[in-house]
């Protein structure tokens, strides 16, 4: 099977890259500008949580802004000869152009394991009081993603010797570069892949074990989802890069870009995601499903501490607020009081 590159005039990659960027950086205005508003809820791990996302976001835009750089100076020769030029650029130029990419691709997984990063410190602010045994395996994880992290930026620094092999082979030699491997590939791509599933692992066995509601239900399946992208981009990169294992990766060079960047993209919304759904929510976008809103008022009873329960609003069963108690609707369509959620369990 032979696959060709992504079919898009060079502006357009420029386009494409920024546009994503500006997605990205959406969800992090909102959530930052959620976390100062509720300065005195933060947390340290909230807060480290949100300069990792910030981190993430960054180092994306130093990755594009060096794939900008690369796609400019390409579009100088569009009209030479094309025997003449190498991975887009006279061969003069192409040492100071790949060594400029070998630089890039430490940012790529920079980005990649701040979004993880992220996410790890996201459910210590919230899972931190659950029990010895979710700390312990909270630090696990974060011992196998830091491990993994080391583990990439070794395999692009050291997998050739000399380092200069990236960018400047012997006369008569191949260019040597990690992501040129199909070897460091596929042990790169399939840890990426493991510490995906090891974070989104972390918080499902604590909550199925607590009372979410169907809304949150399926808001933490999105997140999910959203994490998984992140998963199957490495895959199509993957896949992209084993169906020519055989040729100059110059050849599917933007098609390895634009995936890295979806990738990097998708991790930062799924760590976003949460406060996303909390700022529509405030915003009355989005009333929980399976909520009824009720007002308490004064009844006219003999005793006027009684209160009546006036239905403003009725949707399926769950749970609602009255006052400063929480209800549960029995079968019968009453009313049962039940203790308030624990303060620390999320709204997906």
């Amino acid at each position: 099977m032979v696959y060709s590159d992504i079919h898009l005039p060079l502006p357009g990659f420029i386009a494409l890259d920024w546009s994503l960027m500006v997605v990205a950086l959406i969800p992090i205005l909102i959530r930052v500008s959620m976390r100062a508003r509720n300065r005195g809820l933060s947390t340290l791990a909230s807060n480290i949580a949100d300069g990792f996302v910030v981190l993430a976001w960054l180092s994306g835009c130093v990755l594009i802004s060096i794939n900008t750089w690369k796609n400019n100076l390409r579009m100088k020769y569009l009209s030479a000869p094309p025997e003449t030029l190498y991975y887009g650029v006279p061969e003069p130029l192409s040492g100071h152009l790949l060594y400029v990419s070998w630089i890039s691709l430490f940012f790529i997984y920079i980005s990649l394991w701040s979004a993880k990063a992220a996410f790890l410190a996201f459910y210590y602010s919230i899972f931190s009081s659950q029990g010895t045994r979710t700390q312990i395996g909270l630090a696990a994880a974060c011992i196998f993603t830091a491990a993994t992290f080391l583990l990439h930026m070794f395999l692009i620094a050291f997998w050739c010797t000399p380092i200069s092999l990236n960018w400047s082979p012997p006369p008569g030699e191949h260019l040597c570069s990690a992501v040129h491997s199909m070897s460091s590939v596929t042990v790169s791509t399939f840890t990426n892949i493991t510490t995906d599933l090891v974070i989104l692992s972390i918080p499902i066995s604590t909550l199925l074990a607590s009372k979410l509601n169907r809304t949150q239900r399926a808001g933490l399946a999105f997140v999910f989802l959203m994490g998984s992208v992140s998963i199957l981009a490495a895959l199509v990169r993957f896949i992209c890069l084993k169906l020519v294992q055989s040729t100059p990766r110059a050849s599917i060079t933007h098609t390895i870009d634009v995936w890295a960047l979806v990738e990097i993209v998708s991790s930062i919304l799924a760590v976003c995601l949460p406060s996303l759904r909390t700022f529509m929510r405030r915003r009355g976008l989005r009333r929980p499903d399976g909520a009824i809103r009720l007002v308490s008022q004064p009844s006219s009873g003999v005793n006027s501490m009684d209160k009546s329960i006036t239905r403003v609003d009725s949707e399926k069963s769950g749970s609602v607020r009255v006052a400063e108690a929480w209800y549960d609707r029995d079968e019968e369509g009453g009313f049962v009081t039940r203790p308030e959620p624990a303060k620390n369990v999320p709204y997906f």
